[in-house]
């Protein structure tokens, strides 16, 4: 059996407030919001995921948008994985998400990615995003080694530590 990804008495963070944004739990409410920031910054949100990623597709529609964040849901309700919208202090504005899911593997336990849109980019957010999301996962999350690929860790490198684990 697959040890679970957080400890089953770990209670996750619904949400979390900082003077900058505010993170909380994604979910199908927050379509119209998410679509409006993925589709306005979509050129810069490529390779995201991995090196080769093209998502979000050119005609990705609203209901597309919706049947990711129902898996993204699912995911966090089942402790599978645990998404977050990232929103202005008025919660106005989706101005990115956080994504962390398990690492298979030995030298990390996590992996984890985020996104900010575009017009967010300008008053240092996703610095202050990152800075936040190190300390964060560090004094709250059960995770020894999470990782950052596509930033902290090189796309090569972390498409060679997958394949390596498939070899």
């Amino acid at each position: 059996m697959d040890k679970p990804f957080v400890p089953a008495n770990f209670i996750i963070p619904l949400r979390v407030e900082t003077p900058h944004f505010i993170l909380r739990k994604l979910t199908t409410a927050d379509v119209e919001q998410d679509y409006e920031a993925v589709m306005s910054s979509k050129e810069n949100l490529r390779q995201i995921f991995s090196a080769q990623d093209e998502w979000p597709p050119d005609e990705m529609t609203l209901q597309d948008n919706f049947k990711d964040l129902k898996e993204h849901q699912e995911d966090f309700d089942q402790r599978r994985g645990f998404t977050y919208t990232v929103v202005s202090p008025s919660e106005e504005t989706c101005l990115g998400c956080v994504y962390f899911y398990p690492r298979k593997g030995v030298q990390y336990d996590a992996q984890v990615y985020y996104w900010v849109r575009d017009s967010a980019k300008s008053n240092d957010l996703e610095k202050r995003l990152d800075h936040f999301l190190h300390q964060w996962l560090a004094e709250t999350w059960p995770f020894r080694a999470p990782a950052f690929p596509g930033r902290e860790v090189a796309w090569d490198i972390w498409e060679g530590l997958r394949q390596a684990k498939e070899d």
